[in-house]
């Protein structure tokens, strides 16, 4: 599989610096790559608008804006300097720059129109701007943006124009892909295209950057293989394309027992849904038998949903211990979570099904209520084992049993964490759930990290679509039926999600409202179909 190493910004500066070095160059040449790199994109994107506005700030961003400036000079273009940093107070490379476009002012046709302004004399002027670019501040944003920064972002958000952003759109921060606040709200940089520069950063595909970068175009600046300068990147991002190939294969001649028998466990009292929803997405993504044992008073609802699902109904008393010590062989994977619920009821059956399995070599996909038990008490998990935690299991997840974690070693101190450390920490919690549960964590949200703890994958993405019920029922059943098909947990785990993903897309149908987790499962089975053909 070949996939897109993704970096955090120190990283980068690693690279950066190794290249040149290797490469007997200067930093400024670097500047000067990015500037020509980025100029010949946004020629290709652009077309005939003439009137270009460069907002400019302090730093090596600016100075990639300044060879922008001079390049569209030189090519006949109306470029307007909006520099929210004096020019004269520059220093460096991107000093170097402004003496180089300066040369280039000297040198212009007289019908063209070049002119600085200061924040305080700029004035939106709507009309005139065609192209408006981000120099601003790139990767240096870390923290909350301060004046006149936030004043100038929401002024060009405000014009009509085609805007592009060089890097990373100023107020997105490049290691996490979260943004820039002032009193609650976004102070961001509204991105129709953005030209990354050297290598992609781990923000910039997952979570805010998501929503405000547009167009994600690479320009590598010479540096072909940045692995060959760097330690290890953060994580990959692979594409479905890449993953398509392990797709089980099905044989002509073969059995449904060969596709593997999923048990989904789930569906307590009044919570059937789930369930339901779980077991059909396997039945229909190519496992050859799935079994659910769920309350009784959900069995003849599920039946009449789906009869080529096997449908188990569970009373309050039974133990389903021993009903495994009966069965479990029968399965080539097991779920449990979907509905499963908080009651007493709950917590016996989760706890009987995780003494059954601890064992085995069976794999366990554990989800939604399951979770919520799993941090509710000390349990060993099966090898082969994969959690599916959004950003709020995640928390209760990391918070569990923390002295039992320190005491091991295996994972950073973390205490009393919230949502907002799992949002700006994606790529490291997915790694320290990985680890601390012995099993590959698949940690949802916009954009989806697989890790095992020592790799990590950013997989799927961001769609308006995806805010319903039921879709990450879609996608325990999805995994199941692939690791029932012997597709190993690392694997199954990244090709769920893209397809998941993928299938979202589909059945949304440009819909931002009303798609229906049923209407995934059905695009599922369409694509994985059309995956094989091709």
């Amino acid at each position: 599989m070949t996939a897109q190493p993704l970096f955090f910004v120190d990283s980068i500066k690693a690279i950066e610096t190794a290249f040149v070095k290797q490469k007997q160059i200067d930093l400024y040449e670097l500047m000067l790559r990015a500037g020509s790199g980025a100029f010949a994109q946004i020629q290709k994107q652009v077309g005939e608008a003439r009137q270009w506005l460069i907002a400019t700030g302090a730093g090596n961003n600016a100075g990639d804006g300044l060879v922008v400036a001079r390049l569209a000079l030189e090519a006949g273009f109306d470029v307007t300097l909006l520099a929210l940093k004096p020019y004269e107070k520059l220093s460096g490379d991107p000093a170097q720059a402004w003496q180089a476009l300066q040369s280039a002012v000297n040198t212009k046709a007289e019908h063209q129109r070049f002119e600085v302004l200061e924040w305080d004399s700029f004035n939106q002027r709507n009309d005139q701007y065609e192209v408006v670019i981000d120099a601003l501040l790139g990767t240096g944003v870390n923290g909350e943006l301060y004046e006149p920064y936030r004043k100038a972002i929401e002024a060009i958000n405000a014009i009509r124009a085609i805007k592009v952003s060089l890097d990373i759109p100023t107020g997105v921060y490049a290691d996490s892909g979260c943004v820039a606040e002032y009193d609650g709200k976004p102070t961001v940089f509204q991105a129709d295209i953005t030209i990354s520069f050297v290598a992609l950063k781990a923000g910039q595909v997952m979570n805010s950057a998501l929503q405000y970068q547009g167009r994600l175009i690479l320009e590598n600046l010479g540096v072909q293989e940045p692995l060959s300068y760097a330690e290890r990147p953060a994580a990959w991002r692979p594409k479905l394309t890449e993953l398509k190939h392990l797709l089980p294969q099905r044989s002509a001649v073969g059995s449904k027992f060969d596709a593997g028998h999923v048990l989904v466990i789930g569906g307590g009292k009044n919570l059937g849904g789930a369930a339901i929803l779980s077991a059909n997405s396997a039945i229909s993504t190519g496992a050859g038998l799935v079994s659910c044992w769920l309350d009784s008073d959900n069995q003849s609802a599920a039946l009449a949903y789906c009869p080529e699902v096997m449908w188990y109904g569970l009373s309050e008393s039974e133990n389903i211990e021993s009903r495994f010590e009966q069965q479990l062989g029968r399965f080539q994977a097991v779920a449990i979570g979907p509905g499963l619920g908080r009651d007493a009821i709950a917590r016996s059956r989760f706890e009987q099904a995780m003494i059954a399995l601890k064992d085995s070599e069976t794999p366990v996909v554990i989800d939604a209520d399951g979770l919520y038990w799993l941090s509710k008490g000390s349990y060993t998990l099966p090898k082969n084992c994969i959690i599916t935690p959004h950003a709020g299991e995640a928390v209760r997840l990391l918070n569990a049993k923390e002295q039992d974690v320190l005491a091991s070693g295996r994972i950073e101190p973390q205490l009393s964490v919230d949502t907002a450390y799992v949002e700006q920490n994606r790529i490291k919690v997915a790694e320290n759930l990985a680890r601390k549960y012995g099993a590959t964590c698949v940690l949802k949200g916009a954009a989806t990290i697989v890790s095992n703890g020592t790799e990590s994958y950013v997989t799927a993405g961001a769609d308006a679509a995806f805010l319903t019920a039921g879709l990450g029922d879609v996608l325990t059943g999805l995994i199941c039926s692939l690791l029932a098909q012997g597709v190993n947990p690392l694997e199954t785990a990244m090709l769920a999600s893209e397809l998941h993903f993928a299938a979202g897309k589909s059945a949304a149908a440009g819909r931002h409202r009303g798609m229906l987790a049923s209407e995934v499962i059905s695009a599922l089975n369409r694509l994985i179909n059309q995956l094989e053909q091709e």
